[in-house]
């Protein structure tokens, strides 16, 4: 029984007069109350969406709302209400407890994804394990590049899964290989007499060579106050790159190759020493400098424009690619892999229209990009001494703004800012498309 207007009636009756088109009374707005809270719990579980608004901190369910904001209903609201105070209160005990089943249900989805991941590892792991030098199939010489333009293995654009990989049995020749052998990058950033290139006092700014085109010492922006090293959309880069040894010099390719040949079984090397094993050719890519792993989704320099998620451009590049002439997938022998001839591979290409740090969008606009150079011989390919990576740098439209012709800076012994003159330059950028670069005294 309640009371309404001064007169008591039963709940029969407060509800039979709720249904008759009537003014609304204090009865129909505990109804509407009611039928509010069933409709905050369905929303919860995702079976009404935008039936009602819930107001409320963490578990605490202060107020329900019409969608338009027109209609309120709180707990005191319903005070002169036991009807619907009981309603409330059990609604809103039944939503806390769907609240624990949903994180209960996704912490449970959690665990076992981690479980499903822990046994895809140890499959993966058992998979290796069972390969054995008696397989034939894993003496096979790597894929031929006109069999992987034709999609034969399904390689990625980006990831390690691009990457042909064989493992040498003998650890102790692995071991050796990967202590004593290294990759160097050769960078332009010193003089013939090995003093280092400094920014300018005037232009804060100092051309280097054929990689980095530059150094400027930034006024503003999120590199202001540092010294970053640039890199020209409108000159070619000339990526070196040579082998060194700690143990002796000089030494060349061939001192590898012989080292890993004395690894390898009579049938290893019968069925599976191709092309791509009998010789040192690496592969250069454009990457963001964002992750030390170089397979790291976060280094993908992505020019997709259908790939909302990941590509890197307001402005996309001409035909979707980075460099010029455009880069291929390894293993095809495109303009960006290098053979090495007696210690020593060399490569130049320029980058395509749009490339450049001022046209990154998002939170990608903060990035620099390196260039990472990887070693395509399939025993060397995972060893970390074979493959380089070179230091962060951005990405100009041109320098001309910046420097004047052959503007570079040294200081001399008593810490004065000199003007380098051109016969001290060992290598310059190319100074157009498809030229060599220039070459001073003692240049390489």
């Amino acid at each position: 029984m309640c009371t309404v207007n001064g007169k008591r009636r039963n709940t029969r009756q407060m509800f039979e007069a709720s249904e008759a088109p009537e003014a609304p009374t204090e009865a129909t707005e505990a109804a509407k109350a009611t039928e509010a809270t069933e409709a905050a719990t369905a929303s919860q579980g995702g079976r009404t969406k935008g039936a009602v608004v819930i107001q409320r901190d963490d578990s605490v369910i202060h107020a329900l709302q019409s969608p338009d904001g027109s209609m309120s209903v709180t707990r005191e609201s319903l005070a002169e209400h036991p009807e619907a105070l009981m309603v409330w209160d059990f609604a809103v005990t039944q939503w806390c407890a769907a609240q624990r089943v949903v994180a209960a249900s996704d912490q449970t989805v959690s665990a076992i994804q981690k479980l499903c991941k822990r046994l895809t590892t140890a499959t993966r792991a058992v998979e290796q394990v069972e390969k054995q030098p008696s397989d034939n199939a894993s003496h096979a010489p790597l894929t031929r590049p006109f069999e992987l333009r034709a999609g034969g293995n399904g390689h990625l654009n980006y990831g390690p899964e691009r990457w042909q990989r064989k493992k040498i049995g003998r650890k102790a020749i692995a071991k050796r290989l990967a202590e004593a052998y290294t990759i160097e990058l050769v960078m332009d950033l010193h003089d013939t007499n090995g003093a280092p290139y400094e920014a300018g006092d005037k232009s804060n700014a100092t051309y280097c060579g054929a990689f980095p085109h530059a150094l400027i010492r930034h006024k503003v922006g999120s590199h202001k106050g540092k010294d970053v090293f640039v890199c020209s959309g409108c000159m070619e880069v000339v990526l070196t790159i040579r082998l060194v040894c700690k143990e002796e010099s000089p030494v060349t390719e061939r001192h590898v190759l012989e080292e890993l040949k004395g690894a390898l079984t009579d049938e290893e090397l019968a069925q599976g020493w191709g092309e791509f094993e009998d010789s040192m050719r690496f592969f250069v890519e454009l990457q963001f400098a964002n992750d030390t792993d170089l397979d790291s989704p976060q280094n993908w320099v992505c020019s997709d424009v259908s790939n909302l998620e990941m590509n890197a451009f307001k402005k996309t590049p001409l035909g979707q690619v980075l460099l010029s002439p455009p880069e291929h997938v390894p293993y095809t022998k495109g303009r960006q892999e290098m053979r090495m001839i007696e210690g020593k591979a060399e490569t130049q290409f320029g980058f395509n229209a749009n490339v450049t740090s001022n046209n990154l969008n998002g939170e990608k606009s903060k990035s620099m990009f390196r260039f990472a150079i990887r070693c395509l011989n399939p025993y060397l390919n995972s060893m970390a001494s074979f493959n380089v990576a070179s230091p962060p740098f951005i990405i100009k439209r041109s320098l001309h703004n910046q420097l004047a012709s052959n503007e570079r800076w040294v200081k001399n012994d008593s810490g004065v800012l000199t003007k380098v003159p051109p016969d001290s330059v060992p290598r310059s950028a190319p100074s157009r498309p498809g030229a060599p670069a220039k070459r001073g005294g003692g240049g390489e």
